[in-house]
């Protein structure tokens, strides 16, 4: 009888012990288990906002000479996307130059200037770095200097039409050319319309003419046509213009 009571006794004791085990290490490494499953999980959706608000970076940016003649240079920067942009590095070919723009959503900025070693008949490449890893080059395409002066293979403007849907037609005049044909979209466009007229002189000024279907014809939109002058040199060879037709 008593030994078999000192037998009930030693398997309460064990189960204790057993229960004591589990809770002083088996407990606490699924804790640290569960505890790292959620640091794991907030960094994924740290890199997942990084991600997205790296692809949300979306700027254009034109490089130009002070004057026609000098070894300095500016970019213009427009920031066309959804988040702010820092700029920290400007490369013109091979050298680079630290910068510390940020330009806001919306805004266009002038940085620099930068100054370059002129070369006869050399090509000058600009592309800009942001501090989230983007890299984006100069839109109007290389520079080039030859004779004593600066040129630039595209003077143009550049239209875009913030749109929820519609059909457009696009088209840009002066006193003495116009285009030859409006620019036309295809059947109904969804989204933000993006058109650039090339091959211009520097001479204007110039207007910007959109105009978006409504019933049976096109009328135009609100605050347009818009007057642009091109500035080159001095300026950006390339002048962006922004149409907002989201309430028309």
């Amino acid at each position: 009888m008593f030994s078999r009571r000192r037998r009930g006794v030693s398997t309460i004791l064990g189960t204790i012990i057993f229960i004591g085990i589990m809770f002083t290490s088996v407990i606490p490494m699924m804790l640290v288990m569960k505890q790292a499953d959620t640091m794991y999980t907030q960094k994924v959706h740290e890199m997942e906002a990084r991600d997205d608000e790296r692809s949300g970076e979306i700027i254009t940016i034109n490089a130009y000479p002070v004057n026609n003649n000098s070894d300095q240079l500016k970019v213009e920067v427009e920031n066309i996307g959804v988040v702010s942009v820092k700029i920290i590095r400007v490369w013109i070919n091979d050298q680079s130059y630290s910068e510390n723009a940020v330009i806001k959503t919306g805004d266009t900025t002038d940085i620099g200037p930068y100054a370059v070693t002129l070369e006869n008949d050399t090509s000058y490449s600009i592309k800009v770095i942001t501090e989230r890893g983007n890299s984006f080059a100069s839109s109007c395409g290389v520079l080039y200097y030859t004779d004593g002066y600066w040129f630039t293979p595209s003077i143009g403007i550049h239209v875009l039409v913030l749109n929820w849907f519609g059909k457009y037609q696009i088209r840009v005049y002066n006193g003495s050319w116009t285009s030859p044909d409006p620019y036309t979209t295809q059947g109904v466009d969804i989204g933000d319309i993006n058109w650039t007229e090339v091959n211009m002189t520097k001479d204007g000024p110039y207007w910007v003419e959109v105009k978006k279907k409504v019933g049976g014809s096109f009328q135009d939109v609100p605050s347009t046509p818009v007057p642009v002058y091109i500035t080159w040199p001095g300026g950006s060879p390339v002048i962006n213009v922004i149409v907002d037709a989201r309430d028309f």
